[in-house]
């Protein structure tokens, strides 16, 4: 590549000089546009209406994130409504520069207006920050500030009048949404009514203790409530009376027990007495008749002496907690019943709890709107913006554009990228063997002739065989340059090759073969392309080089004589195997050498250089190497890797023959039908004279 742009340097200086004077032209014949700026500071706090309906006061939060709402502010600063509103404010579908002078309906110049006003308006965002700049470039400074100012003011106007219509908007919404849900709760409390008078369910105030509410208690709870009170100071009534009854008790039986004690231990006695004898004696016998008559005496002493001891403090102990037992009873029994109510009441009482819930749900939504109704009232008359101006547009004093010097770097480096483009362009349209000067130039090689193209319609064979046509004309010249490619004359052992098949590398070494032969040279043509023969042998046996390269035999063997004079050809033959083995063996050189010392020349058709070992190996062995290039179709680079790859291998590269060239690429060469010759020698037709003409068919004989 760098050889490429440096083989190519005028073309991209030039190039870039070009481009360098167009830039600095354009900047002298553009109008020149002032640009004004403004910058505009974006609040991402914003009061948030139809957000949190059950707080009490206004919150402020974040929208959206930083960088999209800048990017929410660029947008509405480029759209179309605010530029037409500008136009409007202003007036500029009157100016001509803004497309007032067209003419046209007062819609269609407000259109022109807008879309010429957007095309010259620039909103950028300051990195890394919540700014942004509003350009306007015009070609007035004072009309560019104005317009600048004027889509600023129109934005603030526009997003306060947005923030008015949310509030309006809201405000309705939630008038609408007051009046369902006000409607919505007068039929529940209605309908909670009508239930709790037919059900006779009835419920005191609910009560909200630490933000839990609990649902008010129904009659018939409440009295159970009570009752169960109530019955609890019985119990602790009827226990004290009773504890205070037995207390008194015990105290008695202490006294009498201490009067009776003694008659207790004498009937104890005779109870004892009375048992033991039992197991002897009969109920009736004297003895226990008597037994039994004195525990009767004692017994009667006994109840005797308890009865003196009683007094009115232990009836009245004993009334007191008789009393309280029957209060206890009579409060447990209305507990009782009071129970039953209870249970009965609660399976009215889940329709009853169905629609105090639905009217609770009712009041506490309408509390809401109306508290966030009354919010919203407020927040719409604040009238703040979320954008302010930091710096107002004021009028440029210099010209933003042209920019000379930007437009001349511009054009310079323009320039010289068209100047590579056009260098590589030029470098694949036109890098190829044209002519002999590019031979001579990019490859540095003698040309030894240059065949043009056969401009009649007639074989190959025809002509060569015409001696007077430009072709034959064409190889006597190669045959000329090789008897003086060195000082020992042409080359005794000559191989022809070329880049690639099809140039005309087999045509160039029949010519020269053929050609040599009609000086009466002893030539010999060896077809050594062994991949792809060109030569047909007439051999039946199908012998040739290649069974030659395998063998001992001698050359002649396998030569077989043409039909022109003093030319002889060994033909490739069928063979089986490796080309390349076969020709690196050491039997080509040998082969080689024999057929230079038995003929005066041996000219070698080889094979194509390029992705074969073949040719190379052959350059070693001859003596030169003639190279077949054809015109416009062979690439420098190929040309050259062909050149290095048979320098490198040893071969002696005599020159350069350049086939298929048409008459406007030729440098050089010959045309017999470009003389006449007259009976003076200097113009003239053609002399008729018959010994003339013998006298130069001999000559050319």
């Amino acid at each position: 590549m760098l050889r490429i742009l440096s083989e190519q340097r005028k073309i991209i200086f030039g190039a870039a000089i070009l481009g360098l004077i167009l830039g600095i032209a354009a900047s002298l014949l553009m109008t020149k546009m002032y640009r004004a700026t403004a910058l505009l500071e974006i609040n991402n706090q914003a009061t948030e209406l139809l957000a949190n309906a059950g707080s009490k006061t206004p919150q402020t939060q974040q929208r959206l994130a930083s960088q999209e709402l800048v990017a929410t502010q660029i947008g509405l600063l480029r759209s179309e409504k605010l530029a037409r509103r500008v136009v409007e404010d202003l007036n500029l579908a009157s100016l001509p520069e803004f497309g007032g002078e067209s003419g046209g309906t007062r819609d269609a110049r407000t259109k022109r207006a807008t879309a010429v006003l957007m095309r010259g308006t620039t909103v950028e965002p300051v990195k890394n920050s919540l700014l942004i700049q509003v350009s306007q470039t015009a070609k007035d400074p004072v009309m560019a500030a104005r317009i600048a100012q004027g889509i600023v003011d129109g934005f603030i106007a526009s997003s306060l009048e947005r923030r008015f219509d949310s509030s309006s908007y809201a405000r309705k919404f939630l008038s609408d949404q007051l009046e369902r849900t006000k409607a919505a709760l007068e039929e529940s409390e209605r309908k909670l009514n009508a239930y709790s008078m037919n059900s006779g369910v009835f419920r005191t105030q609910s009560i909200t203790v630490e933000g839990k509410t609990s649902e008010g208690a129904t009659l018939a709870q409440s009295d159970l409530s009570l009752l169960n009170e109530a019955l609890n100071a019985a119990r602790v009534r009827r226990i004290t009376a009773e504890n205070a009854y037995r207390s008194a008790a015990v105290e008695f039986s202490g006294d009498q027990a201490a009067a009776v004690g003694p008659l207790v231990s004498q009937r104890a006695e005779l109870q004892a007495q009375y048992d033991e004898k039992s197991k002897v004696f009969k109920a009736d016998y004297p003895a226990m008749r008597e037994l039994q008559a004195r525990i009767a005496r004692i017994d009667a002493s006994i109840n005797s002496e308890r009865g003196r001891t009683s007094n009115n403090r232990r009836a009245e102990l004993q009334g007191e907690y008789q009393a309280a037992v029957r209060a206890e009873a009579q409060l447990a029994a209305k507990v009782s019943a009071a129970k039953g109510e209870v249970r009965g009441e609660r399976g009215r009482s889940i329709e009853y709890n169905i629609l105090q819930r639905e009217a609770d749900t009712n009041r506490a939504l309408y509390d809401a709107l109306l508290q966030r109704y009354k919010e919203i009232g407020v927040a719409g008359g604040i009238g703040e913006s979320n954008v302010s101006v930091v710096d107002p547009a004021q009028p440029p004093t210099g010209a933003y554009s042209p920019r000379m010097a930007y437009n001349a770097l511009a054009g310079l480096l323009l320039g010289f990228g068209v100047g590579v483009a056009l260098a590589f362009a030029v470098h694949l349209l036109f890098d190829a063997i044209i002519d002999p000067a590019d031979v001579r130039n990019k490859l540095h090689l003698p040309v030894l002739g240059v065949i043009p193209m056969d401009t009649e319609d007639r074989t190959l064979m025809e002509a060569l065989a015409d001696r007077k046509s430009d072709i034959s004309e064409a190889y006597y010249s190669v045959r000329t340059a090789l008897k003086f490619s060195s000082s020992k004359g042409a080359p005794r052992t000559l191989l022809v090759t070329s880049t690639r098949p099809g140039e005309g590398k087999s045509t160039s070494a029949f010519a020269i073969a053929s050609s040599m032969a009609r000086l009466g040279t002893k030539v010999l043509l060896i077809d050594a392309d062994l991949r792809k023969p060109t030569f047909v042998s007439s051999r039946s046996d199908g012998y040739g080089l290649a069974h030659l390269l395998g063998t001992e035999e001698p050359l002649s063997a396998y030569v077989e004589d043409t039909q022109a004079e003093n030319l002889s050809l060994l033909p490739v033959g069928r063979f089986v195997g490796s080309a390349a083995e076969l020709l690196s063996s050491n039997r080509l050189p040998a082969i080689i050498a024999e057929a230079r010392d038995t003929y005066e020349m041996v000219v070698i058709d080889g094979p194509p250089v390029l992705g074969l070992t073949d040719a190379p190996l052959l350059g070693s062995t001859a003596e030169a190497t003639a190279i077949v290039i054809e015109s416009r179709a062979s690439r420098t680079s190929n040309v050259a890797e062909m050149v290095r790859r048979l320098a490198e291998a040893g071969a002696r590269i005599t020159g350069v023959i350049l086939t298929k060239v048409t008459q406007g690429n030729a440098a050089y060469g010959y045309s017999y039908y470009s003389y006449s010759y007259g009976s003076d020698g200097v113009g003239g037709k053609v002399s008729s004279d018959p010994t003339r003409a013998l006298d130069l068919n001999k000559v050319e004989s």
